[in-house]
């Protein structure tokens, strides 16, 4: 797995392996020892001692004394779901946030889309279809409509949906900032393709939420969004709690 021949130092070449490791999730809560890893990867201690260093420099790695290494959890812990923060959150998490643009076209709204934006079934909309990743993991897969003017959806065609948010799009390229929105939440099945696409365990549910967002009093866009069941979690309070 390691080249020495490579001008890449070894400990860094191991540091990139064990990161991506960590970025899929291989570990448990407790990291491999040094024993183990110059066994796995064929290298000395002092290595290996190099590479875990760089991962806790990182904060991808806790060294607690006594108790060995301990891969540190970074949970997506904003209000990401159902929010236009997705693509800050997933990066501030540490992880690397991208998004495989599936469709990126204009096309006619359709009775759905088009009873919720309050257009014609006729009217020109831009449909995207993107499937959200976050540390190489498929998050979600979102369908919007966006309704614009035609000179708002030729500049909106033109940006990069490829990784950050599209309504940070929206402003920029068409000065169009959403301000609010509203969200319905459900269990739903989903069809073969989606569950492929999300690379859904067997057994593994996914949750559809069906947005509207607003600019000012006019609604925007339309989306139903695909959610890996194991991805997110849903919390509600009553009553008075203690503060955590």
């Amino acid at each position: 797995m390691l080249d020495p021949r490579h001008p890449t130092p070894l400990w860094a070449q191991l540091a990139a392996a064990l990161r991506e490791r960590l970025s899929l999730g291989e570990y448990g809560e407790r990291f491999p020892t040094e024993l183990e890893l110059t066994s796995e990867f064929d290298v000395s201690r002092a290595t290996v001692r190099a590479a875990v260093r760089r991962l806790r420099e990182e904060g991808l790695l806790d060294a607690r004394r006594g108790s060995g290494t301990f891969v540190v959890r970074r949970e997506l812990d904003e209000p990401v779901l159902g929010t236009p923060e997705l693509a800050r959150a997933i990066i501030g998490a540490g992880l690397k946030e991208e998004s495989r643009v599936r469709h990126f076209a204009e096309g006619p709204a359709g009775p759905a889309a088009a009873a919720a934006l309050q257009v014609a079934a006729d009217a020109i909309v831009v449909w995207i279809e993107r499937l959200r990743v976050a540390g190489g993991h498929p998050l979600a897969l979102d369908r919007s409509a966006v309704t614009l003017s035609a000179t708002c959806r030729r500049a909106l065609l033109r940006a990069d949906l490829a990784s950050g948010s599209l309504y940070e799009a929206l402003a920029e390229g068409c000065g169009v900032r959403v301000t609010g929105g509203r969200e319905l939440v459900r269990a739903v099945e989903c069809s073969a393709d989606d569950r492929q696409t999300l690379e859904l365990a067997s057994g593994e549910g996914v949750l559809e939420v069906e947005r509207l967002a607003y600019a000012g009093q006019r609604p925007v866009e339309w989306r139903r969004s695909l959610l890996r069941g194991t991805a997110y979690e849903l919390t509600a309070g009553w009553g008075t709690v203690p503060q955590r």
